[in-house]
């Protein structure tokens, strides 16, 4: 195991683009996404419902990734929190093998 297996400082961010949102994972202190889906399908949401927490992580899951579950708590969406001042949702992710290596 690598010190990359214990690390837990990968964002998924999903925020409101011109049409619909856009999905991305980056790490902590930097502005590269090391993944990046485009969500035009899904509607203008006002607000983050759980069905489109449900969806992101579901897409997390195609890009690599997945909530951390102990992230996902009673004041979190399934894991995802609002960004203030931002028309943004952020949750803690972790690659497949991150999730592995920490026993989940």
């Amino acid at each position: 195991m690598t010190t990359d297996d214990f690390r837990r400082d990968l964002n998924a961010i999903c925020k409101a683009a011109d049409s619909g949102y856009l999905l991305q994972v980056v790490r902590e202190g930097s502005r590269e996404p090391l993944a990046e889906t485009d969500l035009s399908h899904w509607p203008d949401w006002p607000a983050f419902p759980a069905d489109a927490a449900h969806a992101a992580g579901c897409e997390l899951v195609m890009l690599g990734y997945m909530i951390w579950p102990d992230t996902a708590t009673s004041d979190s969406l399934l894991g995802w929190r609002p960004l203030h001042g931002q028309q943004a949702w952020s949750a803690k992710v972790g690659t497949f093998a991150q999730l592995q290596a920490a026993g989940i």
